[in-house]
């Protein structure tokens, strides 16, 4: 029934650059399974007379007005960056 989730592990392991033990695969996808069959225990519930929600909480959000500050210069910006290429930070290839 899970099988596909060994799959799924594997593509996302691999786009994220983490390498998962054999060990640790077990955990993983015997949490991953619990996680599923959780959400699929939703399926069953009868939510005809239920309103959809637009905003969960009855309070309004906190927002915050958008001031333009300083910003860092391009040199402080790349100081800790592990490798740039032509003023941008370089990252590693995830395909």
């Amino acid at each position: 029934m899970f099988d596909y989730l060994e799959l799924w592990l594997e593509r996302v392991s691999r786009l994220a650059l983490i390498s998962i033990r054999d060990e640790e695969r077990e955990v993983v996808l015997r949490d991953m399974k619990k996680i599923i069959e959780f959400f699929n225990s939703i399926n069953v519930l009868d939510l005809a007379d239920v309103e959809p929600l637009f905003m969960v909480l009855n309070e309004r959000p906190v927002l915050r007005d958008d001031v333009v500050g300083t910003s860092l210069s391009i040199d402080d910006v790349l100081a800790n960056v592990k490798e740039t290429s032509e003023g941008y930070v370089k990252g590693p290839r995830t395909a």
